[in-house]
């Protein structure tokens, strides 16, 4: 029987750049939203579950590990907890916003968009 189990606190839609290191792959990646334990990272060809992953933003680093799974974005559990508000306001660590409209689209849609 499947169990859906809840959420423990809401997400706070962002849109922050990224570089998602998974192993030997580097992805470009958008975080398009968080909490304060974890991401939802918009990459194409996410890396599978289970895999530990490195997003750098800025100078900063935030290492977690993929909890699932799409085509074209994944779930990011974090090892350590964040502030959300600090880092959709930049104030926390360097980010190059991107526009919450890209965000509701693929990772490849989302990509054109930001080169037009």
């Amino acid at each position: 029987m499947f169990i859906h189990r809840q959420r423990m606190e809401p997400r706070t839609r962002v849109a922050v750049k990224a570089t998602m290191r998974a192993g030997s792959r580097v992805l470009e990646a958008t975080i398009a939203n968080a909490s304060s334990r974890g991401v939802l990272a918009m990459v194409p060809q996410p890396p599978v579950r289970g895999t530990v992953v490195d997003l750098e933003i800025g100078d900063h680093i935030l290492r977690g590990q993929v909890r699932w799974r799409a085509p074209d974005r994944c779930g990011i559990m974090l090892r350590e907890a964040i502030d959300v508000a600090e880092l959709a306001q930049g104030s926390a660590v360097p980010i190059v916003q991107v526009p919450q409209r890209l965000t509701r689209h693929s990772a490849m849609e989302l990509l054109r968009g930001l080169l037009d």
